[in-house]
């Protein structure tokens, strides 16, 4: 993988074409909305392609208007970035933007979040370990326990999305840790992480998305062929993963480490898993049913110490949460059956 240009390269790059694209959906949209309003009509499609260029639209204009003012609030505070007052600023700022999004997810994917058990957001320091399946769900932790449950975030995040010029320029200037998915043998990756734990408290949660990346047969086969090489005892429980991709243990360990004391949180959500790209997304605009979320808090005390007990305990829970998925996804697939439309049930003929 081609290492990320340093930040004086990066973000002039990011911020002008997100610019320059968004000027040029805004500028397209007189003829391009109509054009693709008839191609809808013609298809009987309940406007997906209107729905995702609105989207697409509205994704650029509250990436590039949050950039914009996190350039304004750290010139602001230059020099005291790191200071209470500026830290609540952008912690603000990450949580508006979370907010736009999702808003316009709701409004043009007709996207809704139905939480079954909501009352476990009131209380943070904990380590979330979230399910990974779209490019959407990496806002679900954002939205639950910042904006929902007013606390802060601690993000583990690939370095790829440093590329969007918002979560550049105030994720960088947030106590967040951007991860290279590849790293050297004297990376000291572990390390930030582990650090980067010790914020939790009684306002901040520590987030990972464990999978490293979305679920797919492939994926989990190169998983269990990995697992098999140094844990063959636990392969034949990776394989009966459905949904999931075995969770990536190193990360969490080091998490676990940084906050000793924090309880942890696992995040699973079922209907978001047709966002992985914009072709899947348009099919499926717009969503019929809200996401499922389901969270489970674990006392710390129930976390075994051990690193090689924990991997396989781990993986134990990661399989319980794919069993939960495929139970909600199999009320779906009923749900949606019953409401398609039949043969005639009459008897009458055509």
């Amino acid at each position: 993988m081609a290492a990320l240009p340093p930040p004086i390269v990066r973000r002039p790059i990011s911020l002008t074409l997100v610019t320059l694209a968004l000027a040029g959906t805004l500028a397209l949209s007189v003829i391009v909305v109509p054009l693709l309003s008839l191609v809808d009509f013609a298809s009987r499609s309940p406007l997906r392609r209107v729905r995702l260029w609105c989207l697409l639209t509205g994704v650029l204009a509250v990436e590039l208007s949050a950039a914009v003012v996190g350039i304004v609030l750290l010139t602001w505070h230059v020099g005291r970035v790191d200071g209470d007052r500026a830290q609540r600023r952008l912690h603000g700022l990450e949580q508006w933007w979370a907010a736009r999004h999702a808003g316009n997810f709701r409004r043009f994917a007709g996207l809704r979040w139905n939480v079954e058990n909501p009352e476990e957001l009131r209380h943070a320091d904990a380590i979330v370990l979230a399910r990974h399946a779209s490019h959407a769900d990496a806002l679900l932790p954002l939205i639950l326990f910042g904006n929902m449950g007013g606390h802060r975030l601690l993000y583990t995040l690939k370095e790829e999305l440093q590329w969007a010029p918002a979560m550049d320029i105030v994720g960088n200037r947030l106590p967040n840790v951007f991860v290279n998915r590849t790293p050297g043998p004297d990376s000291a990756l572990e390390d930030r992480i582990e650090a980067l734990a010790t914020l939790v408290d009684d306002d901040h949660v520590a987030v990972i998305f464990p999978e490293g990346t979305f679920f797919t047969p492939q994926r989990l086969e190169r998983a269990a062929t990995r697992i098999a090489e140094t844990r063959p005892d636990l392969e034949a429980a990776a394989r009966s993963l459905r949904h999931l991709l075995p969770p990536r243990p190193a990360g969490t360990n080091s998490l676990l480490r940084g906050a000793p004391t924090a309880d942890l949180v696992l995040v699973a959500h079922v209907g978001m898993e047709e966002f992985g790209d914009l072709a899947a997304i348009r099919r499926n605009l717009p969503l019929a049913e809200p996401v499922r979320v389901r969270l489970w808090r674990i006392p710390r005390g129930d976390v075994p110490v051990d690193e090689d007990e924990f991997v396989e305990w781990l993986l134990a829970r990661w399989i319980d949460v794919d069993r939960w998925i495929e139970t909600r996804a199999g009320e779906q697939r009923d749900r949606a059956s019953a409401a398609a439309p039949g043969p005639d049930r009459t008897g009458a003929g055509p």
